[in-house]
């Protein structure tokens, strides 16, 4: 399994687009899950901070295998997934940010997944 955390730079300007983002997703929530299964994606959470007058939005992500997940996602012709990327494109500084391996992780999910 593959547990990651992406801390993604919001562009200067771009926080409202990043802000509307989020409110997709969540208005969306029981179709974006769906979309989920196909990736084999098995939790994904959003979170937003702002540092010094900079947003980021942090993705926690936990896969059988984010190459795979991030791949169908790409590719998907799913309506959902094609927005979700819009709004990536959108406001987010491709250029900069983290993406974080996880070295340990603990889990309860053997009989859920």
């Amino acid at each position: 399994m593959d547990v990651q955390l992406y801390r993604l730079k919001v562009i200067k300007g771009k926080e409202r687009i990043a802000k509307e983002w989020l409110a997709f997703l969540k208005a969306n929530k029981e179709s974006a899950e769906k979309t989920l299964e196909n990736e084999k994606v098995y939790f994904e959470a959003y979170f937003k901070e702002s540092i010094e007058n900079q947003m980021y939005i942090y993705l926690f992500l936990m896969s059988k295998d984010h190459e795979f997940a991030n791949n169908t996602a790409a590719n998907s012709s799913d309506e959902l997934d094609k927005k979700h990327f819009e709004y990536i494109k959108a406001c987010i500084d491709r250029s900069e940010g983290n993406i974080m391996n996880s070295e340990v992780f603990m889990d309860n999910l053997k009989d859920k997944v």
